[in-house]
């Protein structure tokens, strides 16, 4: 008899357990849910088709590149579609980078673009290159030169949220150019709790019309 009642107390508290966990998931569940109600909310925000992603606040979604960095000398010019003023122009420096960016393979949040900060650091030089949205870019300034979604039959959104699938064109440009075997880093850091992505490079020792800086 008191085996009996071992097993069934035994039994009793593996349900209970069961029970518990059941109900801490759907408080988390509710939680996101709540947060995640409003449009443009800080923790979350709706996608075409209804479906509501977390952003990096709660997902922790960081940026990665995608591709090789290009830089380009330090004249006017026009990369891709987008026309680029310098003022002070020097063909024997590096002094426009482009880049592709995605989110993390798997992240299912997004990140507000507009809310990026971006820096350019040398040896001798740190400086917060603003955003630009209109054409051309002058410099010295950073902006979203293209957009692509790497799903089949689809398109990226018009609007600056990276979501998955997506990647974004970006092209900055400092206020000095850099000499050849000048080294430059660019640090990008979204808004939130993200990891910000840091890119550095050495400029190669001939500046050429395009650089392939890996």
């Amino acid at each position: 008899m008191i085996r009996s009642l071992h097993i069934d107390d035994d039994g009793l508290t593996g349900f209970g357990l069961i029970m518990i966990l059941v109900a801490v998931a759907g408080l988390i569940v509710l939680f996101l849910f709540y947060q995640g109600s409003g449009q443009d909310s800080a923790f979350g925000r709706t996608f075409p088709g209804g479906l509501v992603a977390e952003s990096m606040y709660v997902s922790g979604d960081n940026l990665q590149p995608a591709g090789s960095l290009y830089g380009f000398p330090a004249i006017s010019r026009t990369v891709g579609k987008m026309p680029v003023q310098i003022t002070n122009e020097d063909s024997d420096r590096l002094g426009i980078v482009r880049l592709v960016v995605s989110l993390f393979i798997g992240d299912t949040g997004a990140i507000d673009m507009d809310h990026l900060q971006v820096e350019w650091n040398t040896d001798t030089r740190h400086e917060i290159i603003s955003q630009s949205t209109v054409s051309p870019l002058v410099c010295p300034n950073w902006t979203i030169s293209g957009k692509a979604n790497l799903l089949p039959g689809r398109t990226a959104d018009s609007d600056d949220w990276l979501e998955p699938g997506e990647q974004f064109e970006i092209l900055l440009c400092p206020r000095e150019g850099i000499r050849p075997y000048g080294k430059f880093t660019i640090v990008m850091t979204p808004d939130g709790t993200a990891m910000p992505l840091k890119i550095s490079r050495t400029v190669p020792f001939n500046i050429q019309p395009v650089m392939n800086l890996g």
